[in-house]
């Protein structure tokens, strides 16, 4: 069994077994490793190379958001023989915690379930820290994380939301608030990144308009990843507008012939108007 390295090294395995259940996946969501949705579900999964009592901790403290809290580490290769580890499987029991262990041979990730979370009864919730969680998670339109990496700038919802705003100013060159709107800016929030410009991404102009500054710029190198699956939905998007205008067009080509079924009843309706003239002269 090959050694997993690194804590990163375990998200992507774990996304992709929560992701075949039917998850929605995002990392580094409210200090949260991973958190996966699904229906009004929210399942935390937190990842580290060693079971641990900080681990262990931290775990619990994620069980006041939900239900469903695992703790995700590499498996031992002797994980069914060792005694330790099937004491530590009965501290994780009685805690409530779920476990997946994760193992890889020749580059390939299996993700095991060792454990179902199952949260003492009478376990406190914190709604207002619930909630938070589900509002940054849903605020994420791609998951531009990855879990248990450390000193690397994460996706935040507001970062996603300026560096949305960065793309689109540099797919069409300066423009005003309202455009960028238009474009795909966030409606609630575009105003209020621009005059904050808390990244110093930006640039106002003397007409009103904005332009990426240096910075800005750079933040399409630093954010790559993320920056190119914004481009994929400004791009679907636009498409989605074409393909409404190009309905509509049609739509109003169809109105054409019934106005020329009409022609006769129009006719006759100005035939009747002169006669009318006539007869009043």
């Amino acid at each position: 069994m090959d050694n997993i390295r690194y804590e990163r090294e375990l998200y992507v395995p774990v996304r992709d077994f929560l992701v075949r259940q039917g998850f929605s996946v995002r990392a580094e969501v409210g200090h949260c490793d991973v958190v996966a949705m699904r229906d009004e579900e929210m399942y935390i999964v937190e990842l580290k190379r060693h079971l641990s009592f900080d681990l262990l901790a931290q775990a619990v403290t994620r069980q006041a958001c939900t239900d469903f809290v695992y703790v995700a580490v590499p498996k031992p290769s002797d994980f069914k023989l060792d005694k330790a580890w099937r004491s530590k499987m009965r501290v994780l029991k009685r805690l409530g915690l779920g476990l997946l262990l994760v193992s890889v041979r020749r580059d390939i990730y299996r993700v095991e379930e060792a454990l179902t979370p199952e949260t003492p009864q009478g376990h406190r919730r914190n709604k207002r820290k619930a909630q938070s969680i589900v509002r940054e998670f849903d605020n994420r339109s791609v998951d531009g994380n990855i879990g248990g990496t450390r000193g690397v700038p994460l996706m935040t919802a507001y970062r996603e939301a300026a560096l949305t705003i960065v793309c689109i100013i540099d797919r069409y060159g300066p423009m005003k608030p309202k455009g960028i709107r238009e474009k795909g800016g966030d409606a609630k929030k575009t105003t209020s990144i621009l005059n904050a410009n808390f990244y110093r991404w930006f640039i106002r102009r003397g007409d009103g308009t904005y332009d990426l500054s240096d910075t800005g710029r750079a933040a399409l190198t630093v954010f790559e990843e993320m920056a190119n699956s914004i481009y994929a939905l400004l791009n679907q998007s636009a498409s989605a507008a074409c393909d409404a205008t190009a309905t509509n067009k049609v739509l109003d080509s169809d109105d054409i012939p019934k106005r020329g079924m009409n022609d006769a009843d129009t006719k006759t309706r100005k035939a009747r108007q002169s006669k009318r003239k006539e007869k009043e002269a």
